[in-house]
């Protein structure tokens, strides 16, 4: 398997079985120690357990639907474009690059979300 099919294996990992099911127990296991955010809150570094106990209120408050996403990889890199729904009514679309790091996610670019989102599920590649 080359580099970048594993690299799209761990993103697999990290939509299909964290994202979607809010099982964000399974960060420390998908992120290195040093998770490097560059977001709307700027630029960060968290830890992989700090990550997970930010997200951790949400698994109580939102459910995730009609999620599709493509990856696409070069190198250390994979960069996703998605779409989701939370709690059947609030569209987020997306647009996310990752860094991968021995076998973790160490680095990521999410510069926005669109939080009214209009992109139909077929507009997905893939």
């Amino acid at each position: 398997m080359s580099r970048e099919e594993k690299n799209k294996a761990l993103m697999r990992r990290w939509y299909d079985e964290m994202w979607a099911n809010l099982a964000f127990e399974k960060i420390p296991e998908l992120a290195g120690p040093t998770y490097t955010r560059h977001d709307v809150r700027g630029t960060r570094a968290v830890t992989a357990e700090e990550y997970r106990d930010e997200l951790l209120p949400m698994k109580e408050a939102w459910t995730i639907s009609d999620f599709k996403y493509f990856l696409m990889a070069e190198g250390d890199y994979v960069t996703a474009i998605g779409t989701w729904k939370i709690n059947d009514q609030m569209q987020w679309d997306w647009v996310q690059t990752f860094r991968v790091e021995d076998g973790k996610l160490v680095e990521t670019w999410l510069p926005a979300m669109a939080t009214e989102g209009r992109w139909a599920l077929d507009e997905i590649p893939g």
